[in-house]
Protein backbone atom coordinates (compact mmCIF):
# COMPACT_ATOMS: atom_id res chain seq x y z
CA UNK A 1 0.00 0.00 0.00
CA UNK A 2 1.21 3.50 -0.76
CA UNK A 3 2.07 5.20 2.52
CA UNK A 4 -0.01 8.31 2.06
CA UNK A 5 -0.13 9.11 5.77
CA UNK A 6 3.20 10.07 7.32
CA UNK A 7 4.32 8.36 10.51
CA UNK A 8 4.19 11.59 12.49
CA UNK A 9 0.58 12.15 11.40
CA UNK A 10 -0.31 8.55 12.26
CA UNK A 11 1.15 8.94 15.77
CA UNK A 12 -0.69 12.22 16.34
CA UNK A 13 -4.00 10.66 15.35
CA UNK A 14 -3.42 7.60 17.52
CA UNK A 15 -2.51 9.77 20.49
CA UNK A 16 -5.80 11.67 20.04
CA UNK A 17 -7.66 8.37 20.30
CA UNK A 18 -6.36 7.82 23.85
CA UNK A 19 -6.55 11.39 25.18
CA UNK A 20 -9.64 10.56 27.23
CA UNK A 21 -7.76 7.63 28.85
CA UNK A 22 -4.75 9.61 30.09
CA UNK A 23 -5.46 8.77 33.75
CA UNK A 24 -5.04 5.07 32.96
CA UNK A 25 -1.76 5.83 31.20
CA UNK A 26 -0.55 7.62 34.34
CA UNK A 27 -1.37 4.46 36.28
CA UNK A 28 0.52 2.29 33.78
CA UNK A 29 3.59 4.54 33.68
CA UNK A 30 3.53 5.05 37.45
CA UNK A 31 3.38 1.29 37.98
CA UNK A 32 6.25 0.75 35.53
CA UNK A 33 8.51 3.40 37.11
CA UNK A 34 7.80 2.31 40.69
CA UNK A 35 8.23 -1.32 39.69
CA UNK A 36 11.59 -0.52 38.09
CA UNK A 37 12.77 1.38 41.17
CA UNK A 38 11.67 -1.56 43.32
CA UNK A 39 13.62 -3.91 41.07
CA UNK A 40 16.78 -1.87 41.66
CA UNK A 41 16.20 -1.46 45.41
CA UNK A 42 15.98 -5.21 46.04
CA UNK A 43 19.55 -6.09 44.88
CA UNK A 44 20.88 -2.81 46.32
CA UNK A 45 19.44 -3.73 49.73
CA UNK A 46 20.83 -7.26 49.47
CA UNK A 47 24.29 -5.86 48.73
CA UNK A 48 24.08 -3.66 51.82
CA UNK A 49 23.09 -6.71 53.86
CA UNK A 50 25.98 -8.68 52.40
CA UNK A 51 28.53 -6.03 53.36
CA UNK A 52 26.99 -5.72 56.81
CA UNK A 53 27.33 -9.48 57.17
CA UNK A 54 30.99 -9.31 56.19
CA UNK A 55 31.44 -6.68 58.90
CA UNK A 56 29.82 -9.04 61.43
CA UNK A 57 26.41 -7.36 61.62
CA UNK A 58 23.26 -9.46 61.61
CA UNK A 59 20.40 -8.24 59.37
CA UNK A 60 17.71 -6.44 61.31
CA UNK A 61 14.07 -7.49 61.27
CA UNK A 62 13.24 -4.10 59.76
CA UNK A 63 15.53 -4.74 56.80
CA UNK A 64 14.09 -8.21 56.19
CA UNK A 65 10.58 -6.76 56.40
CA UNK A 66 11.62 -4.08 53.90
CA UNK A 67 12.78 -6.78 51.46
CA UNK A 68 9.46 -8.59 51.85
CA UNK A 69 7.53 -5.37 51.17
CA UNK A 70 9.72 -4.62 48.16
CA UNK A 71 9.11 -8.10 46.75
CA UNK A 72 5.34 -7.84 47.16
CA UNK A 73 5.35 -4.26 45.81
CA UNK A 74 7.28 -5.38 42.73
CA UNK A 75 4.51 -7.81 41.83
CA UNK A 76 1.81 -5.27 42.59
CA UNK A 77 3.42 -2.52 40.51
CA UNK A 78 3.97 -4.96 37.63
CA UNK A 79 0.30 -5.88 37.76
CA UNK A 80 -0.78 -2.23 37.76
CA UNK A 81 1.53 -1.47 34.83
CA UNK A 82 0.06 -4.24 32.69
CA UNK A 83 -3.52 -3.77 33.86
CA UNK A 84 -3.72 -0.05 33.07
CA UNK A 85 -1.58 -0.29 29.92
CA UNK A 86 -3.62 -3.10 28.42
CA UNK A 87 -6.89 -1.54 29.54
CA UNK A 88 -6.02 1.49 27.42
CA UNK A 89 -4.98 -0.74 24.53
CA UNK A 90 -8.01 -3.04 24.51
CA UNK A 91 -10.45 -0.22 25.16
CA UNK A 92 -8.99 1.70 22.21
CA UNK A 93 -8.99 -1.39 19.97
CA UNK A 94 -12.67 -1.92 20.82
CA UNK A 95 -13.41 1.69 19.88
CA UNK A 96 -11.41 1.29 16.66
CA UNK A 97 -13.36 -1.83 15.71
CA UNK A 98 -16.60 0.06 16.28
CA UNK A 99 -15.30 2.89 14.09
CA UNK A 100 -14.24 0.46 11.34
CA UNK A 101 -17.53 -1.46 11.31
CA UNK A 102 -19.48 1.80 11.37
CA UNK A 103 -17.39 3.05 8.45
CA UNK A 104 -17.95 -0.18 6.53
CA UNK A 105 -21.70 0.22 6.98
CA UNK A 106 -21.51 3.78 5.66
CA UNK A 107 -19.32 2.72 2.73
CA UNK A 108 -21.63 -0.16 1.85
CA UNK A 109 -22.57 -1.02 -0.71
CA UNK A 110 -20.82 1.35 -3.12
CA UNK A 111 -17.27 1.66 -1.83
CA UNK A 112 -17.31 -1.68 -0.04
CA UNK A 113 -18.15 -3.41 -3.30
CA UNK A 114 -14.78 -2.22 -4.65
CA UNK A 115 -12.72 -3.27 -1.63
CA UNK A 116 -10.40 -6.28 -1.72
CA UNK A 117 -11.93 -8.84 0.65
CA UNK A 118 -8.46 -10.13 1.56
CA UNK A 119 -7.43 -6.64 2.62
CA UNK A 120 -10.57 -6.15 4.70
CA UNK A 121 -10.22 -9.50 6.46
CA UNK A 122 -6.55 -8.80 7.19
CA UNK A 123 -7.49 -5.38 8.55
CA UNK A 124 -10.21 -6.69 10.86
CA UNK A 125 -8.37 -9.85 11.90
CA UNK A 126 -4.75 -8.70 12.06
CA UNK A 127 -4.20 -4.98 11.59
CA UNK A 128 -6.34 -3.76 14.48
CA UNK A 129 -4.68 -6.33 16.76
CA UNK A 130 -1.24 -5.15 15.60
CA UNK A 131 -2.10 -1.61 16.71
CA UNK A 132 -2.05 -2.84 20.32
CA UNK A 133 1.76 -2.55 20.17
CA UNK A 134 1.50 1.21 19.91
CA UNK A 135 -1.00 1.70 22.74
CA UNK A 136 0.39 -0.88 25.21
CA UNK A 137 4.03 -1.38 24.21
CA UNK A 138 5.15 1.94 22.74
CA UNK A 139 3.72 4.93 24.61
CA UNK A 140 4.17 3.58 28.19
CA UNK A 141 7.70 2.14 27.61
CA UNK A 142 8.95 5.35 25.95
CA UNK A 143 7.69 7.55 28.78
CA UNK A 144 8.86 5.04 31.39
CA UNK A 145 12.38 4.88 29.88
CA UNK A 146 12.54 8.70 29.81
CA UNK A 147 11.63 9.04 33.51
CA UNK A 148 13.93 6.16 34.50
CA UNK A 149 16.86 7.69 32.61
CA UNK A 150 16.48 10.97 34.47
CA UNK A 151 16.41 9.19 37.84
CA UNK A 152 19.38 6.94 37.05
CA UNK A 153 21.41 9.80 35.61
CA UNK A 154 21.15 11.68 38.91
CA UNK A 155 22.38 8.62 40.81
CA UNK A 156 25.26 7.86 38.39
CA UNK A 157 26.48 11.47 38.39
CA UNK A 158 26.75 11.39 42.18
CA UNK A 159 28.82 8.18 42.02
CA UNK A 160 30.97 8.99 38.97
CA UNK A 161 30.55 11.25 35.92
CA UNK A 162 32.34 8.62 33.81
CA UNK A 163 29.85 5.93 34.84
CA UNK A 164 27.01 8.35 34.09
CA UNK A 165 28.43 9.03 30.61
CA UNK A 166 28.91 5.31 29.90
CA UNK A 167 25.39 4.48 31.10
CA UNK A 168 23.76 7.22 29.04
CA UNK A 169 25.71 6.17 25.94
CA UNK A 170 24.71 2.50 26.32
CA UNK A 171 21.05 3.46 26.94
CA UNK A 172 21.15 5.74 23.89
CA UNK A 173 22.54 2.97 21.69
CA UNK A 174 19.97 0.44 22.94
CA UNK A 175 16.94 2.72 22.86
CA UNK A 176 17.64 4.82 19.76
CA UNK A 177 20.60 3.78 17.58
CA UNK A 178 19.87 0.04 17.29
CA UNK A 179 16.09 0.51 16.86
CA UNK A 180 16.68 3.06 14.09
CA UNK A 181 19.17 0.76 12.38
CA UNK A 182 16.72 -2.14 12.63
CA UNK A 183 13.80 0.05 11.55
CA UNK A 184 15.51 1.10 8.32
CA UNK A 185 16.18 -2.52 7.39
CA UNK A 186 12.70 -3.64 8.43
CA UNK A 187 10.84 -1.10 6.30
CA UNK A 188 11.15 -2.90 2.92
CA UNK A 189 10.79 -6.34 4.51
CA UNK A 190 7.51 -5.46 6.24
CA UNK A 191 6.14 -3.79 3.09
CA UNK A 192 6.92 -6.98 1.15
CA UNK A 193 5.44 -9.13 3.93
CA UNK A 194 2.20 -7.13 4.00
CA UNK A 195 1.88 -7.38 0.22
CA UNK A 196 2.37 -11.15 0.06
CA UNK A 197 0.07 -11.79 3.04
CA UNK A 198 -2.77 -9.81 1.45
CA UNK A 199 -2.20 -11.63 -1.84
CA UNK A 200 -2.27 -15.01 -0.07
CA UNK A 201 -5.48 -14.23 1.84
CA UNK A 202 -7.17 -12.98 -1.35
CA UNK A 203 -6.10 -16.10 -3.29
CA UNK A 204 -7.33 -18.33 -0.47
CA UNK A 205 -10.73 -16.59 -0.35
CA UNK A 206 -11.09 -16.73 -4.14
CA UNK A 207 -10.30 -20.45 -3.99
CA UNK A 208 -13.02 -21.05 -1.41
CA UNK A 209 -15.59 -19.06 -3.39
CA UNK A 210 -14.72 -20.82 -6.64
CA UNK A 211 -14.31 -24.34 -5.24
CA UNK A 212 -17.21 -25.68 -7.27
CA UNK A 213 -15.77 -24.32 -10.51
CA UNK A 214 -12.29 -25.58 -9.62
CA UNK A 215 -13.69 -29.08 -9.07
CA UNK A 216 -15.81 -28.86 -12.21
CA UNK A 217 -12.88 -27.95 -14.45
CA UNK A 218 -10.31 -30.11 -12.68
CA UNK A 219 -8.19 -27.18 -11.51
CA UNK A 220 -7.93 -28.07 -7.81
CA UNK A 221 -4.36 -29.40 -8.01
CA UNK A 222 -3.24 -26.32 -9.91
CA UNK A 223 -4.87 -23.99 -7.37
CA UNK A 224 -3.43 -25.95 -4.42
CA UNK A 225 -0.02 -25.62 -6.04
CA UNK A 226 -0.51 -21.85 -6.29
CA UNK A 227 -1.58 -21.68 -2.65
CA UNK A 228 1.43 -23.73 -1.56
CA UNK A 229 3.77 -21.51 -3.54
CA UNK A 230 2.20 -18.38 -2.07
CA UNK A 231 2.39 -19.88 1.42
CA UNK A 232 6.12 -20.53 0.99
CA UNK A 233 6.58 -16.91 -0.07
CA UNK A 234 4.79 -15.75 3.10
CA UNK A 235 6.97 -18.07 5.22
CA UNK A 236 10.13 -16.81 3.53
CA UNK A 237 9.19 -13.23 4.40
CA UNK A 238 8.51 -14.25 8.00
CA UNK A 239 11.94 -15.90 8.13
CA UNK A 240 13.69 -12.76 6.83
CA UNK A 241 11.97 -10.61 9.46
CA UNK A 242 12.78 -13.09 12.25
CA UNK A 243 16.44 -13.27 11.19
CA UNK A 244 16.76 -9.50 11.40
CA UNK A 245 15.17 -9.57 14.86
CA UNK A 246 17.64 -12.20 16.06
CA UNK A 247 20.54 -10.16 14.71
CA UNK A 248 19.38 -7.02 16.49
CA UNK A 249 18.87 -8.98 19.71
CA UNK A 250 22.44 -10.26 19.49
CA UNK A 251 23.74 -6.71 18.98
CA UNK A 252 21.72 -5.49 21.97
CA UNK A 253 23.21 -8.06 24.33
CA UNK A 254 26.67 -7.36 22.94
CA UNK A 255 26.23 -3.68 23.84
CA UNK A 256 24.97 -4.62 27.31
CA UNK A 257 27.89 -6.95 27.92
CA UNK A 258 30.50 -4.44 26.81
CA UNK A 259 28.92 -1.58 28.76
CA UNK A 260 28.82 -3.66 31.97
CA UNK A 261 32.51 -4.44 31.53
CA UNK A 262 33.31 -0.73 31.05
CA UNK A 263 31.25 0.34 34.10
CA UNK A 264 32.84 -2.40 36.20
CA UNK A 265 36.33 -1.27 35.13
CA UNK A 266 35.54 2.37 35.97
CA UNK A 267 34.06 1.39 39.35
CA UNK A 268 37.01 -0.80 40.31
CA UNK A 269 39.43 1.88 39.16
CA UNK A 270 37.58 4.33 41.43
CA UNK A 271 38.03 1.94 44.33
CA UNK A 272 41.77 1.73 43.63
CA UNK A 273 41.96 5.51 43.49
CA UNK A 274 39.97 5.80 46.70
CA UNK A 275 37.22 7.80 44.98
CA UNK A 276 34.51 5.58 46.50
CA UNK A 277 34.22 2.41 48.54
CA UNK A 278 34.09 -1.18 47.33
CA UNK A 279 30.53 -1.37 48.67
CA UNK A 280 29.48 1.58 46.50
CA UNK A 281 31.29 0.12 43.48
CA UNK A 282 29.56 -3.24 43.90
CA UNK A 283 26.19 -1.57 44.28
CA UNK A 284 26.55 0.64 41.18
CA UNK A 285 27.69 -2.35 39.06
CA UNK A 286 24.67 -4.41 40.18
CA UNK A 287 22.24 -1.50 39.69
CA UNK A 288 23.62 -0.79 36.24
CA UNK A 289 23.48 -4.49 35.28
CA UNK A 290 19.80 -4.70 36.28
CA UNK A 291 18.74 -1.40 34.70
CA UNK A 292 18.40 -2.49 31.06
CA UNK A 293 14.81 -3.79 31.05
CA UNK A 294 13.15 -0.56 29.81
CA UNK A 295 15.77 -0.09 27.11
CA UNK A 296 15.65 -3.69 25.94
CA UNK A 297 11.91 -3.26 25.55
CA UNK A 298 12.56 -0.24 23.34
CA UNK A 299 15.27 -2.07 21.39
CA UNK A 300 12.75 -4.82 20.56
CA UNK A 301 10.15 -2.27 19.53
CA UNK A 302 10.94 -1.66 15.82
CA UNK A 303 9.26 -4.80 14.47
CA UNK A 304 6.08 -4.32 16.47
CA UNK A 305 6.14 -0.56 15.96
CA UNK A 306 6.60 -0.82 12.19
CA UNK A 307 3.79 -3.35 11.97
CA UNK A 308 1.61 -1.14 14.16
CA UNK A 309 2.31 1.88 11.93
CA UNK A 310 1.60 -0.13 8.76
CA UNK A 311 -1.59 -1.50 10.29
CA UNK A 312 -2.59 1.97 11.48
CA UNK A 313 -2.16 3.37 7.97
CA UNK A 314 -4.43 0.65 6.61
CA UNK A 315 -7.10 1.37 9.22
CA UNK A 316 -6.83 5.16 9.03
CA UNK A 317 -6.91 5.06 5.22
CA UNK A 318 -10.18 3.13 5.40
CA UNK A 319 -11.57 5.58 7.96
CA UNK A 320 -10.55 8.43 5.65
CA UNK A 321 -12.21 6.79 2.63
CA UNK A 322 -14.54 9.25 0.98
CA UNK A 323 -18.14 8.19 1.39
CA UNK A 324 -20.65 8.38 -1.40
CA UNK A 325 -23.03 11.27 -0.90
CA UNK A 326 -26.30 9.99 0.53
CA UNK A 327 -28.11 13.27 0.11
CA UNK A 328 -30.96 13.67 -2.28
CA UNK A 329 -34.68 14.20 -2.48
CA UNK A 330 -36.78 11.83 -0.42
CA UNK A 331 -38.26 9.09 -2.60
CA UNK A 332 -41.29 7.34 -1.20
CA UNK A 333 -43.08 6.31 -4.37
CA UNK A 334 -43.71 2.93 -5.92
CA UNK A 335 -41.22 2.44 -8.74
CA UNK A 336 -43.31 2.53 -11.91
CA UNK A 337 -40.76 3.38 -14.60
CA UNK A 338 -37.03 2.92 -15.18
CA UNK A 339 -35.19 4.24 -18.22
CA UNK A 340 -31.62 4.91 -19.37
CA UNK A 341 -30.53 7.78 -21.59
CA UNK A 342 -27.01 7.44 -23.04
CA UNK A 343 -25.68 6.08 -19.75
CA UNK A 344 -21.96 5.42 -19.31
CA UNK A 345 -19.87 4.37 -16.35
CA UNK A 346 -16.25 4.02 -15.28
CA UNK A 347 -14.79 3.52 -11.83
CA UNK A 348 -13.29 6.61 -10.22
CA UNK A 349 -9.81 5.07 -10.14
CA UNK A 350 -9.88 3.84 -13.76
CA UNK A 351 -10.07 5.63 -17.09
CA UNK A 352 -11.53 2.73 -19.07
CA UNK A 353 -15.31 2.84 -19.51
CA UNK A 354 -17.19 -0.25 -18.28
CA UNK A 355 -20.48 0.76 -19.94
CA UNK A 356 -21.02 3.34 -22.68
CA UNK A 357 -24.01 4.98 -24.38
CA UNK A 358 -26.72 2.72 -22.91
CA UNK A 359 -30.30 3.72 -23.70
CA UNK A 360 -33.43 1.73 -22.86
CA UNK A 361 -36.89 2.01 -21.35
CA UNK A 362 -37.67 -1.05 -19.25
CA UNK A 363 -41.28 -2.23 -19.11
CA UNK A 364 -42.89 -2.67 -15.72
CA UNK A 365 -44.53 -5.94 -14.64
CA UNK A 366 -42.24 -7.84 -16.99
CA UNK A 367 -39.39 -10.28 -16.46
CA UNK A 368 -36.45 -8.58 -18.12
CA UNK A 369 -33.49 -10.78 -18.97
CA UNK A 370 -30.02 -9.25 -19.07
CA UNK A 371 -27.68 -11.52 -21.01
CA UNK A 372 -23.90 -11.38 -21.19
CA UNK A 373 -20.72 -13.18 -20.27
CA UNK A 374 -19.13 -12.72 -16.88
CA UNK A 375 -17.42 -9.37 -16.50
CA UNK A 376 -19.20 -7.50 -19.31
CA UNK A 377 -21.06 -5.18 -16.92
CA UNK A 378 -24.44 -6.81 -16.22
CA UNK A 379 -24.12 -6.46 -12.46
CA UNK A 380 -22.62 -2.99 -12.81
CA UNK A 381 -25.68 -1.85 -14.77
CA UNK A 382 -27.99 -3.04 -12.00
CA UNK A 383 -25.82 -1.36 -9.37
CA UNK A 384 -26.28 1.91 -11.26
CA UNK A 385 -30.05 1.43 -11.12
CA UNK A 386 -29.78 0.72 -7.36
CA UNK A 387 -27.50 3.76 -7.08
CA UNK A 388 -24.68 1.78 -5.56
CA UNK A 389 -22.68 3.85 -8.03
CA UNK A 390 -23.48 7.09 -9.81
CA UNK A 391 -23.32 6.90 -13.59
CA UNK A 392 -20.43 8.80 -15.15
CA UNK A 393 -22.34 9.84 -18.28
CA UNK A 394 -25.95 10.23 -19.31
CA UNK A 395 -29.06 10.01 -17.13
CA UNK A 396 -30.96 7.28 -15.32
CA UNK A 397 -34.62 8.10 -14.77
CA UNK A 398 -36.77 6.61 -11.98
CA UNK A 399 -40.42 7.64 -12.27
CA UNK A 400 -39.23 10.36 -14.70
CA UNK A 401 -36.91 11.78 -12.03
CA UNK A 402 -33.13 11.88 -12.27
CA UNK A 403 -31.76 9.15 -10.04
CA UNK A 404 -28.84 11.40 -9.06
CA UNK A 405 -31.33 13.79 -7.43
CA UNK A 406 -32.93 11.06 -5.31
CA UNK A 407 -31.90 9.58 -1.97
CA UNK A 408 -29.84 6.45 -2.57
CA UNK A 409 -31.14 4.84 0.62
CA UNK A 410 -34.76 5.46 -0.37
CA UNK A 411 -34.22 3.86 -3.78
CA UNK A 412 -32.45 0.84 -2.29
CA UNK A 413 -35.29 0.29 0.18
CA UNK A 414 -37.64 -0.30 -2.77
CA UNK A 415 -35.35 -2.76 -4.58
CA UNK A 416 -34.59 -6.37 -3.59
CA UNK A 417 -31.17 -7.58 -4.75
CA UNK A 418 -30.63 -11.36 -4.79
CA UNK A 419 -26.92 -12.15 -5.33
CA UNK A 420 -25.43 -15.19 -7.03
CA UNK A 421 -24.22 -16.70 -3.75
CA UNK A 422 -26.91 -16.75 -1.01
CA UNK A 423 -25.94 -14.51 1.90
CA UNK A 424 -26.62 -16.66 4.95
CA UNK A 425 -25.59 -15.51 8.43
CA UNK A 426 -24.79 -17.53 11.54
CA UNK A 427 -28.18 -16.74 13.06
CA UNK A 428 -31.62 -18.29 13.24
CA UNK A 429 -33.71 -18.84 10.12
CA UNK A 430 -36.04 -16.11 11.40
CA UNK A 431 -33.25 -13.55 11.76
CA UNK A 432 -31.83 -14.51 8.37
CA UNK A 433 -35.17 -13.83 6.71
CA UNK A 434 -36.22 -10.71 8.60
CA UNK A 435 -32.76 -9.18 9.07
CA UNK A 436 -33.98 -8.26 12.56
CA UNK A 437 -36.94 -6.25 11.27
CA UNK A 438 -39.42 -6.38 14.20
CA UNK A 439 -42.37 -5.54 11.95
CA UNK A 440 -42.17 -8.93 10.20
CA UNK A 441 -44.19 -11.57 12.08
CA UNK A 442 -43.78 -15.35 11.98
CA UNK A 443 -47.06 -15.59 10.08
CA UNK A 444 -45.69 -13.28 7.38
CA UNK A 445 -42.51 -15.35 7.19
CA UNK A 446 -44.35 -18.65 6.78
CA UNK A 447 -46.71 -17.12 4.20
CA UNK A 448 -43.78 -15.93 2.10
CA UNK A 449 -41.97 -19.24 2.63
CA UNK A 450 -45.01 -21.13 1.38
CA UNK A 451 -45.06 -19.02 -1.78
CA UNK A 452 -41.41 -19.95 -2.29
CA UNK A 453 -42.18 -23.62 -1.58
CA UNK A 454 -39.85 -23.90 1.37
CA UNK A 455 -42.26 -23.61 4.31
CA UNK A 456 -42.45 -27.37 4.96
CA UNK A 457 -38.65 -27.68 4.80
CA UNK A 458 -38.24 -24.87 7.36
CA UNK A 459 -40.81 -26.42 9.71
CA UNK A 460 -39.15 -29.83 9.40
CA UNK A 461 -35.88 -28.53 10.82
CA UNK A 462 -35.07 -29.27 14.46
CA UNK A 463 -36.28 -25.93 15.87
CA UNK A 464 -38.22 -24.46 12.97
CA UNK A 465 -37.68 -20.73 12.59
CA UNK A 466 -35.38 -20.81 15.63
CA UNK A 467 -32.95 -23.20 13.92
CA UNK A 468 -29.52 -21.59 13.72
CA UNK A 469 -27.83 -21.71 10.32
CA UNK A 470 -24.07 -22.14 10.02
CA UNK A 471 -21.50 -23.31 7.52
CA UNK A 472 -20.70 -26.53 9.39
CA UNK A 473 -24.20 -28.04 9.21
CA UNK A 474 -25.59 -28.26 5.69
CA UNK A 475 -29.29 -27.96 6.58
CA UNK A 476 -30.38 -26.67 3.17
CA UNK A 477 -29.31 -27.57 -0.36
CA UNK A 478 -28.12 -24.93 -2.85
CA UNK A 479 -31.61 -24.68 -4.35
CA UNK A 480 -33.23 -24.34 -0.94
CA UNK A 481 -30.79 -21.59 0.03
CA UNK A 482 -31.76 -19.69 -3.12
CA UNK A 483 -35.41 -20.02 -2.13
CA UNK A 484 -34.56 -18.69 1.33
CA UNK A 485 -33.01 -15.67 -0.40
CA UNK A 486 -36.18 -15.31 -2.46
CA UNK A 487 -38.31 -15.53 0.71
CA UNK A 488 -36.24 -12.74 2.24
CA UNK A 489 -36.76 -10.65 -0.92
CA UNK A 490 -40.56 -11.19 -0.87
CA UNK A 491 -40.70 -10.12 2.78
CA UNK A 492 -39.16 -6.82 1.71
CA UNK A 493 -42.23 -6.17 -0.49
CA UNK A 494 -40.06 -4.52 -3.09
CA UNK A 495 -41.10 -2.79 -6.30
CA UNK A 496 -38.14 -4.19 -8.21
CA UNK A 497 -36.31 -7.54 -7.95
CA UNK A 498 -32.82 -8.07 -9.30
CA UNK A 499 -31.57 -11.65 -9.58
CA UNK A 500 -27.82 -11.84 -10.27
CA UNK A 501 -26.98 -15.24 -11.80
CA UNK A 502 -29.61 -16.91 -9.54
CA UNK A 503 -29.29 -20.39 -11.07
CA UNK A 504 -25.55 -20.66 -11.63
CA UNK A 505 -25.19 -23.15 -8.75
CA UNK A 506 -28.39 -25.10 -9.46
CA UNK A 507 -29.17 -28.17 -11.51
CA UNK A 508 -31.85 -27.99 -14.22
CA UNK A 509 -34.66 -29.24 -11.92
CA UNK A 510 -33.97 -26.69 -9.18
CA UNK A 511 -33.44 -24.00 -11.83
CA UNK A 512 -36.89 -24.59 -13.32
CA UNK A 513 -38.51 -24.65 -9.87
CA UNK A 514 -36.88 -21.37 -8.79
CA UNK A 515 -37.75 -19.57 -12.03
CA UNK A 516 -41.38 -20.69 -11.73
CA UNK A 517 -41.58 -19.22 -8.22
CA UNK A 518 -40.04 -15.96 -9.47
CA UNK A 519 -42.60 -15.67 -12.25
CA UNK A 520 -45.52 -16.42 -9.92
CA UNK A 521 -44.57 -14.35 -6.87
CA UNK A 522 -42.41 -11.37 -7.90
CA UNK A 523 -44.50 -8.36 -8.89
CA UNK A 524 -43.27 -5.17 -10.51
CA UNK A 525 -39.89 -5.07 -12.19
CA UNK A 526 -37.95 -8.34 -12.35
CA UNK A 527 -34.42 -8.34 -13.76
CA UNK A 528 -32.77 -11.69 -14.44
CA UNK A 529 -29.01 -11.46 -14.99
CA UNK A 530 -27.42 -14.56 -16.49
CA UNK A 531 -25.12 -15.95 -19.13
CA UNK A 532 -27.29 -19.09 -19.35
CA UNK A 533 -29.98 -19.17 -22.03
CA UNK A 534 -32.02 -21.68 -20.01
CA UNK A 535 -32.30 -19.16 -17.15
CA UNK A 536 -33.44 -16.37 -19.47
CA UNK A 537 -35.97 -18.54 -21.32
CA UNK A 538 -38.74 -17.40 -18.96
CA UNK A 539 -38.04 -13.71 -19.67
CA UNK A 540 -40.57 -11.51 -21.44
CA UNK A 541 -37.78 -9.34 -22.88
CA UNK A 542 -34.07 -10.01 -23.21
CA UNK A 543 -31.33 -7.40 -23.44
CA UNK A 544 -27.73 -8.25 -24.17
CA UNK A 545 -24.75 -6.41 -22.70
CA UNK A 546 -21.99 -6.60 -25.27
CA UNK A 547 -19.07 -4.34 -26.10
CA UNK A 548 -20.12 -1.86 -23.36
CA UNK A 549 -23.57 -1.36 -24.90
CA UNK A 550 -27.09 -2.69 -24.29
CA UNK A 551 -29.15 -4.22 -27.10
CA UNK A 552 -32.69 -5.63 -27.17
CA UNK A 553 -32.70 -9.06 -28.80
Amino acid sequence: MDNKIKTVSVIKRLVKLVKHLWMYYIGAIGGAVLGFITTLLIPATLIDLAWQGLDGHRPSLRTLLLLLILGISRGLFRYLEHYFGHYVAFKTLYELRCMVFSKLRRLAPTKLDQQDSGRLLKMIGEDIEAMEVFFAHTVPPVLTATIVTLLLSGYYVIVSPYIALTALLSYFILAIILPRFSSQRLQPLLAKQTKVRKAYISLFLDSLKGMKELLQFGQTKSRLSQLEKQSKTVNACEKEVASLQYFQSALSFLVIGLSIIVVAAIALHGVQQGTFSLSTATKVIVIFSTSFAPYLELSRLPLGFKRAMGASREVLTLLDEKEVARTGQAFDEKISSISLDKVGFSYSNREQMILENLSATFENHKIIGIMGESGVGKSTLMKLIMRWYDNTMGTIWINEKKISDLSARDIQKRIAYIPQIPQIFNQSIRDNLTLSNPDITDEMILEAAEKCRIKDIILSTEQGLDTVLNNEQKIFSAGELQRLELTRALLKKADCYIFDEPTSNLDSLNEASLLQVIREQCNGYVFLLSHRESTLACSDLIYKVDDKTLKLI
